[in-house]
């Protein structure tokens, strides 16, 4: 085989493993290429982001598949995308299993929308999330004593009873949205959240989650 034959064969190789499927789409009159990328990580194989250009300018990324864990644990990340109208609307969804006496972390459901204006610019004009997730805060108080956990984390399933209670609670939620830029929702919000979320991604959280069985010995305690 020639040098140069070889040198070919290995960059297609090798490009055939980067990337997935590629579409144009176009958005109230602009033409937007939507990428999807493949990771091959040492978690998994599958794992997929979703990149949106426009004019060959990288705009946003979005996870289509994130698989992480140990030997005791997993957690995933789903996501997908429709268009309506001029917007492009962005659902992810998170789950995880854990064998360890620790929090099921992360699960929750994010839904973003992005209209595009005539000029073609792309801008985040709605975003909710619910999400239970490994927060930082300034106020080290807030935290367990490992510094991993917030102790606000618990009352968004309790009730709180107190002032001090409150504080953690609306630290944890302040944190979340600015981290993930992001409103946090709770109530019937956060219900029909959930649901729109599910629903867009029943049959991803089926393919990933469905064998999931909280309380055996191979999941152990499944939030999903």
């Amino acid at each position: 085989m020639k040098l140069e034959t070889f040198i070919i064969l290995i960059f297609t190789i090798i490009s055939s493993f980067g990337y997935g499927q590629t579409k144009e789409i176009e958005v109230n009159g602009t033409l937007f290429l939507f990428k999807q990328i493949e990771l091959d990580t040492l978690e998994s194989a599958e794992n997929k982001v979703l990149e949106v250009y426009r004019n060959e300018k990288k705009l946003l990324t979005h996870t289509i598949f994130i698989e992480e864990g140990d030997c005791s644990s997993i957690n995933i990340q789903l996501g997908n995308y429709e268009i309506e109208a001029n917007k492009v609307v962005f659902y992810s969804y998170w789950a995880a299993t854990d064998r360890m006496p620790n929090s099921i972390l992360p699960f929750g459901f994010r839904k973003q929308i992005y209209s595009v204006d005539s000029l073609g610019i792309l801008k985040l004009t709605e975003a909710k999330i619910y999400i239970e997730n490994y927060i930082n805060s300034e106020n080290k108080m807030f935290l367990e004593e490992n510094g991993w956990k917030h102790k606000g984390l618990k009352y968004l399933n309790i009730p709180v009873k107190n002032e001090y209670e409150r504080r953690l609670l609306k630290d944890y939620i302040t944190n979340v949205e600015n981290e993930y830029n992001t409103e946090f929702v709770l109530g019937k919000a956060k219900d029909k959240l959930e649901k729109k979320v599910r629903d867009k991604l029943k049959a991803e959280i089926k393919k990933y989650t469905g064998n999931w069985i909280g309380g055996d010995e191979v999941f152990g305690r499944v939030k999903k």
